[in-house]
C-alpha cells in the first residue's frame, strides 16, 4: 500500500505545463500519451491499495491516446464525476457522463477526449486478480449506467474511500481485495442491466437515457433501436411534435434549468457539460432563447425565491 500522491500543474510555469502533464500521465499510466494545449490546467492524485489502483484525474479539455500494453492486461473502471469522456477504439465510440461507469483494457489501444471541467474517478485492477472468467470475455468499451443498484453501490464505496484517503492512510491493503469483489459484481450486473435496458427500447425512451451524451442524435437513436431515420423521425413527431433534435435540446434545456434552479453549486459551464452540450456559449445561446434570460440570471432569480 502507498500513500496518496498528487500532481498539479499549478505548480509549474504555464509554458511548462503541456510537459509537465505529459510526463505526469505518461509515468502514472505505462503507455499512455497525453496531447494538451499549453495552459492545460490539470490534477493527478493517486493511491495504491494491495493490487489496486487509485486515481483522481481533473482537466481542462485535452486528449489522451493508449498503446497496448504487451506486459500486462488491467481493467480500468473510469468513473465519471463531472464533465464527460469520449471513448474511442476501432470504430466505437462511447461517451461516459455523470455517474456511469466506462471500462477499459490497457491490452488494447484507445483514447479519451475530455471535457473542459472534468472530473474522473480511476480504479484499476489486474485481470488475473478477477478471476479466470473475467479474463474469458472483452470488457473493453463496455459502459456501466448508474441506474444500476450494484454500479451505484460500487461508486459509493470507491468514492467514499477516496473522499477520506488521507485519513485511511494506514487502512490495510487488503481492502483492495474487498473492492475488486465489488468491481466484479458491477461489471457483471451492470453490463447485463445495461444490455437488458436497451433491448426494445423505443426512440424516444433511448433519448431520454442517453440525454446527457453529447453525440446523441438521429444516427445514434437510428443505430440503437435499428429503426430507419424517417422512422425515428415519425416516432418523436408522434410522441412529441417534435424533431429528435427539437426534443432532445428541449429535455437538455429543462434539465438545466432544473439544476440551475436547486441548490447545486456547479458552475454553468459544468451544468452545460453534465445535461449534453459540448458548447457553453451555445448553451447559453439556447437557454435565453428558450427562457428569455441567461443561465446566470435564472440561477441568481431561483435562489432568491428559495432564500
Amino acid at each position: 500500500m502507498s500513500a496518496p500522491v498528487r500532481f498539479s500543474t499549478q505548480v509549474v510555469p504555464p509554458q511548462q505545463r503541456r510537459l509537465f502533464w505529459r510526463d505526469v500521465v505518461a509515468e502514472a499510466f505505462p503507455g499512455m500519451t497525453a496531447d494538451a494545449p499549453n495552459e492545460i490546467r490539470a490534477d493527478l492524485s493517486r493511491w495504491t491499495l494491495g493490487p489496486i489502483g487509485l486515481a483522481q484525474a481533473c482537466s481542462s479539455r485535452a486528449r489522451v491516446s493508449r498503446v497496448a500494453n504487451q506486459d500486462g492486461h488491467t481493467l480500468v473502471l473510469h468513473l465519471g464525476r463531472r464533465g464527460h469522456v469520449t471513448l474511442e477504439y476501432g470504430q466505437t465510440v462511447v461517451t461516459v457522463g455523470l455517474g456511469s461507469i466506462v471500462i477499459t483494457d490497457d491490452s488494447r489501444p484507445y483514447a479519451f477526449e475530455i471535457s473542459d471541467a472534468n472530473d474522473c474517478l480511476i480504479f484499476q485492477v489486474p485481470v488475473s486478480h478477477l478471476g479466470e472468467t473475467f479474463d474469458q470475455r472483452d470488457w473493453h468499451g463496455t459502459l456501466l449506467r448508474a441506474g444500476d443498484p450494484n454500479v451505484s453501490l460500487f461508486t459509493y464505496m470507491v468514492q467514499g474511500l477516496w473522499g477520506q484517503r488521507e485519513q485511511f492512510g494506514d487502512v490495510d491493503g487488503a481492502i483492495g481485495d474487498v473492492l475488486a469483489e465489488a468491481a466484479k459484481v458491477a461489471c457483471r450486473s451492470g453490463a447485463q442491466g445495461a444490455k437488458d435496458q436497451e433491448t426494445g427500447l423505443s426512440p424516444v425512451n433511448f433519448a431520454l437515457r442517453h440525454i446527457d451524451n453529447p453525440e446523441l442524435g438521429t444516427a445514434t437513436i437510428c443505430k440503437a433501436t435499428g429503426l430507419s431515420p424517417r422512422g425515428v423521425q415519425k416516432a418523436f413527431l408522434r410522441h412529441s411534435g417534435l424533431t429528435p433534435t427539437a426534443y432532445i435540446n428541449e429535455r437538455r434545456l429543462t434539465r438545466a434549468a432544473e439544476l440551475l434552479s436547486g441548490s447545486d453549486r456547479r458552475s454553468i459551464t459544468d451544468v452545460a457539460f453534465d445535461v449534453g452540450f459540448q458548447d457553453p456559449a451555445f448553451f447559453s445561446r439556447c437557454f435565453r432563447k428558450r427562457f428569455g434570460v441567461a443561465p446566470s440570471e435564472w440561477r441568481s432569480n431561483h435562489r432568491s425565491l428559495i432564500s
